[in-house]
Order: C-alpha cells, then sequence, then structure tokens
C-alpha cells in the first residue's frame, strides 16, 4: 500500500510538473507574438505572360529614353554626369597614397652576434709586472666559485633577521619549499 501511495504522489508531481511547462511555454509563445511585427507584406502575383513576352519587357526598360535609336552593337557614350542643378560634375584626380614603408633599408637583425671562446683559456691576458698583483690572484667577475661567500648575510642574528622584511619573507620561501608539507 505504501508503495502505491509513493507511485502516486511521483506521478501527480510529474503531472504537475508537466502541467506548469505547457502553461511557460504558452504564455512564452504569446508574448512573443505581440513583440514580433505582424507580416503584412504581400507576395506579388505571378506573371500572366510568356517568357518572351518578359523579356521584351525587360529589354525595353533597360533602352535608353532619349529619341536616340543607336544599334545595339555600337558603343554608346554615357552623358556627362550632371549635378541637380544641371552642372557638370567635376572630375577629380585621386590623390596618391602615402606610404610610410622604406623597402630600401636593409633588414637587420637585433640580436648580439655569438662569441666563440674556450672556456678554458682566460678572459684577460696575465700582467707581469712587478708593481702589480698576479693575474692569478685577480678577481674575475664571471666566475661565480672565486667570487666571496655572502658571510655578512649569514652573521645576522635572528631579532635583526625578524625586523628586515625582505629577510623575513626570504626565510618564508625557503621554508616552504625545504620543509613541503604535501
Amino acid at each position: 500500500m505504501a508503495e502505491l501511495k509513493a507511485l502516486l504522489w511521483i506521478l501527480l508531481g510529474l503531472g504537475v510538473f508537466i502541467w506548469r511547462m505547457v502553461q511557460k511555454a504558452r504564455a512564452t509563445t504569446a508574448r512573443e507574438q505581440q513583440q514580433r511585427p505582424r507580416n503584412t507584406r504581400t507576395v506579388p502575383p505571378l506573371p500572366s505572360g510568356s517568357f518572351e513576352e518578359l523579356l521584351k519587357q525587360m529589354q525595353a526598360q533597360n533602352q535608353p529614353k532619349s529619341g536616340n535609336t543607336a544599334p545595339a552593337s555600337a558603343p554608346s557614350v554615357a552623358p556627362p554626369a550632371t549635378t541637380p542643378a544641371g552642372r557638370t560634375v567635376p572630375r577629380e584626380a585621386a590623390v596618391p597614397v602615402r606610404n610610410l614603408e622604406r623597402a630600401a633599408a636593409p633588414a637587420r637583425s637585433l640580436e648580439q652576434p655569438a662569441t666563440s671562446r674556450s672556456l678554458e683559456v682566460p678572459q684577460r691576458e696575465a700582467r707581469r709586472a712587478a708593481t702589480l698583483p698576479r693575474a692569478a690572484a685577480q678577481a674575475n667577475p664571471d666566475d661565480y666559485w672565486a667570487r666571496p661567500a655572502a658571510s655578512a648575510h649569514a652573521r645576522l642574528t635572528i631579532q635583526e633577521m625578524l625586523k628586515n622584511p625582505a629577510s623575513v619573507r626570504t626565510a618564508f620561501v625557503l621554508g616552504e619549499i625545504l620543509q613541503r608539507r604535501f
């Protein structure tokens, strides 16, 4: 009995849903018909004559209406265009196009030329003067391993580090990188 009641409730709900959808569709179509303009144009009737008669009518419409009846094969010279006041329309010459391209300029690469040098050969020539330090003792700015260690940052106390926002930010980023939780 309970199953029958549940089935009746489902059918009743389905019927109400379908009825509301149909009502909504009717309201929508009624609103669209009120908003759309009526089609009042009529279709012209079919021509009553034959094809030959229609062809003659079209040819007669294309002929000039002046009294000059020249043969169809002769080229006709169009009369000059006139303004409504009867004056001829002036012929204007086209302004030459302004072009910003320069075809004479050669194409040039903006890349730096590649320098081919051996990594084993020193960049500077060794200087052997008594007053100057030896070449091996000079610091090469491109040599990463010859740079002095950044020990000033390591000597800071924890309290000084916490006062500086840049060092706190660096510590946070390093902590996230080195101690991953996931």
